[in-house]
């Protein structure tokens, strides 16, 4: 006999609506808990923020690659008088902004933004707070626009908590966003020409030749590091393709907690510099920064209804052993 027949009918009409209100208790219990959540940060979350953390070296590093560049072509003595400037301005542009560039493509929509946003804003402040320049878009979805707007007016205010604090970071001149433009492929290659030209203005239209904070940053060879968190197939596939194959630069990645697996690879060849997988990669990233926010908040909730899934699991089982033994008497 099977032992759901020995329950009484009411506890079977009302086991399921009591399974979604503990679920969501459970999931207000970690809302609302403000405990510290310790986590150990893992090495693909740690390469993400180590990168952002020695982004100034890693400029230095660059700017070290063009002085030696310009040396050579001047001893050879058989370059044009247009790659000698050319091999200047970039060389003047590395110099002015000493503490980095990031470029950040903000790529997902509301139905990611509980994963997803806390990836971004953690790494938004973690730029602030270390005085680097940042730029951002939007890749695939124009809808995207309003969350990636609220999202940075939110981090451009949040710093009185971290370790150097920011005062309010100022659009143009700290950070830009420049919004969605169709055909993001042939937009990155045209990036890496002028990024001016690619958006002409920001997502406020606002031209992007009268900031101080394009001045010099003209194409992608001023930027350090992409960063991609993207919730669409391929999207971080064209940054790895673009970002680190064609023109070099430090990519890491951001998406979600499922589909984090297939870029491993791409982490252990080298082609990314750090992965955020999902929730848990922006609680790891909040805990390396010293400065919890709602990834790690978020991560309680997440912590208790996976316990909860997995004593109903257990349950579950239990009920299907003893029920076949009884099929077997």
């Amino acid at each position: 006999m099977n032992f759901l027949k020995k329950i009484p009918p009411l506890w079977l009409k009302i086991y399921r609506p009591i399974i979604y209100i503990m679920t969501l208790v459970l999931v207000w219990m970690g809302a609302v808990n403000n405990n510290k959540l310790n986590l150990n940060v893992a090495d693909s979350t740690g390469g993400a923020f180590n990168t952002i953390e020695n982004l100034s070296e890693i400029r230095k590093g660059t700017l070290k690659e063009y002085e030696e560049k310009l040396q050579r072509r001047l001893q050879d003595g058989d370059a044009s008088q247009a790659e000698i400037e050319d091999l200047k301005a970039i060389i003047d542009d590395l110099k002015h902004n000493e503490k980095g560039v990031v470029l950040i493509c903000f790529d997902f929509d509301a139905g990611c933004d509980a994963e997803m946003t806390p990836q971004v804003a953690t790494i938004l402040r973690h730029c602030f707070s270390r005085g680097v320049k940042v730029l951002i878009n939007t890749g695939g979805n124009v809808m995207s626009q309003p969350l990636a707007q609220q999202t940075i007016d939110k981090a451009s205010k949040d710093g009185s908590r971290l370790d150097p604090p920011y005062p309010t970071m100022e659009s143009g001149v700290d950070y830009v966003f420049l919004g969605f433009r169709p055909n993001a492929f042939q937009l990155y290659l045209q990036m890496g020409e002028s990024i001016i030209s690619a958006y002409e203005t920001d997502y406020s239209g606002k031209d992007l030749s009268t900031m101080p904070i394009m001045e010099h940053i003209r194409d992608f060879r001023a930027i350090d590091c992409v960063v991609t968190v993207s919730a669409y197939v391929g999207a971080p596939e064209t940054w790895i393709t673009v970002g680190n194959a064609k023109f070099g630069k430090k990519v890491i990645l951001g998406g979600g907690a499922i589909g984090a697996s297939d870029y491993y690879p791409f982490l252990q060849s080298g082609q990314i510099c750090g992965l955020l997988p999902g929730l848990r990669g922006a609680a790891e990233y909040e805990s390396a920064l010293k400065c919890p926010d709602i990834g790690s908040k978020r991560m309680w909730s997440q912590l208790y209804t996976h316990a909860f899934a997995i004593f109903l699991i257990i349950l579950g089982n239990i009920e299907f052993f003893f029920s076949a033994k009884r099929r077997k008497i």
